[in-house]
């Protein structure tokens, strides 16, 4: 089967490795986003896996009847509220690629980003391609691979004092020499040198802070949720015939 190219509509971007791979779990590493995007702007990306993951069953139904199939947890799954744990009415589709395939990252006009420091909350839209798979332990499904991202609103990772809680005050700035006071007063001040005929005042350069290294998003294991459903007709249709091709696997 042949890759399907899709771009979604632009959505918050959670956990986001765009700018650079996610390492902790793999050492190979991994270039990924979760967007969350609200049902009917998923819509298109949820209705075209559902329709890879079918032909895909179907095809592999037509080369080997007798086979056993299970279908593998869906790239997507309905978002959840923190403190309830209802449904928000939203959808988080997972995309991945490895480190050897660094996404594009274009700004919103669509010139590109050479740098860039993408963190959690950016809106963005993202390129992908669905590719089927037949895993036998993780089953029959559909991964989405990212390809290229496109920046509408961007949050960046902050590295300065801002980070700490220090915002602008008057005072001592970086840049300022530091001078030093030009007479020295030993014990109870009856003895005194005078700087300025035994020596220049010396006036110290205060080095420029060393650039702090940029934060790298914090990772965090997300559970592959069961196969959720999608608010739509023609969705649960296609579910419920893969469905129906994976559970004829009990009638063989």
């Amino acid at each position: 089967m042949t890759n399907k190219t899709f771009t979604t509509n632009k959505g918050v971007a959670y956990y986001p490795y765009i700018s650079a791979p996610d390492t902790k779990f793999d050492e190979s590493g991994h270039y990924k986003v979760n967007l969350c995007l609200s049902k009917e702007e998923a819509k298109p990306v949820t209705d075209l896996i559902q329709g890879e993951i079918l032909a895909g069953i179907k095809a592999m139904k037509e080369a080997k009847p007798s086979k056993q199939i299970k279908q593998a947890p869906l790239p997507y799954h309905d978002e959840l509220d923190d403190e309830t744990g209802e449904p928000t009415g939203n959808v988080i589709i997972k995309f991945k690629s490895k480190a050897a395939y660094k996404p594009a990252v274009f700004d919103a006009k669509g010139s590109m980003m050479a740098k860039h420091n993408i963190y959690g909350g950016s809106v963005v839209k993202v390129n992908g391609s669905a590719a089927f798979y037949d895993s036998p332990s993780i089953g029959a499904g559909v991964t989405l691979r990212l390809r290229a991202v496109q920046v509408i609103e961007y949050v960046e990772g902050s590295s300065g004092a801002g980070k700490f809680g220090f915002g602008e005050e008057v005072g001592f700035t970086a840049d300022e020499s530091v001078a030093v006071n030009d007479e020295a007063v030993v014990g109870n001040g009856n003895l005194s040198i005078d700087l300025e005929e035994s020596a220049p005042v010396v006036k110290i350069q205060q080095p420029a802070p060393a650039p702090a290294p940029a934060p790298q998003p914090k990772a965090r294991v997300v559970e592959e949720p069961a196969p959720a459903p999608v608010a739509s007709s023609e969705a649960d249709d296609l579910a419920a015939e893969i469905a129906k091709l994976v559970g004829d696997n009990a009638d063989d």
